[in-house]
């Protein structure tokens, strides 16, 4: 397997397949109703739906970068707010919006190819790091479950 592959498959296996160590991003959020998303362990802390509006966006940010040479304002989106209005519909519109976001990142990466690990190109190591953000958070969305009383996704 060469490098490229090797990346591109830890990269579907972590946000939409089975791993070695938890669940997948989009299989710890897909289940969840809004009301679980929306879960806070205080106020000053990051729930589920906040967490996956922030994975979308960078995902957003870094296709932007790789694909259009452009850096998004990081400093105002990076957390964006939550919708006004949230219901379970639009919770649903966010997961398929990550979701896309996501197909889109394994496109651009079977495009990459080896240049994936071999590129000293910032837009590329950017877009590289997402699977390292995404996991990091993944683990973060693992634990709100967890602290909410929800069973492990299997």
């Amino acid at each position: 397997m060469n490098p490229g592959d090797a990346y591109l498959n830890d990269l579907k296996l972590f946000t939409i397949g089975k791993n070695f160590w938890q669940a997948s991003l989009l299989d710890q959020v897909s289940s969840l109703t809004m009301q679980e998303a929306l879960y806070k362990p205080s106020p000053e802390r990051h729930g589920i739906w906040q967490l996956v509006r922030h994975i979308s966006y960078w995902k957003y940010w870094s296709l932007t970068y790789l694909n259009e040479n452009k850096k998004l304002n990081a400093k105002e989106d990076n957390w964006a707010p939550l919708p006004e209005v949230q219901t379970e519909e639009t919770w649903q519109e966010e997961i398929t919006n990550l979701r896309k976001l996501n197909e889109d990142c394994i496109s651009a990466a079977e495009k990459l190819g080896d240049e994936l690990l071999t590129s000293d190109d910032e837009k590329v190591i950017y877009f590289r790091q997402l699977l390292y953000h995404d996991s990091y958070h993944t683990g973060q969305i693992g634990f709100l479950r967890a602290i909410q009383g929800l069973k492990p996704v299997e």
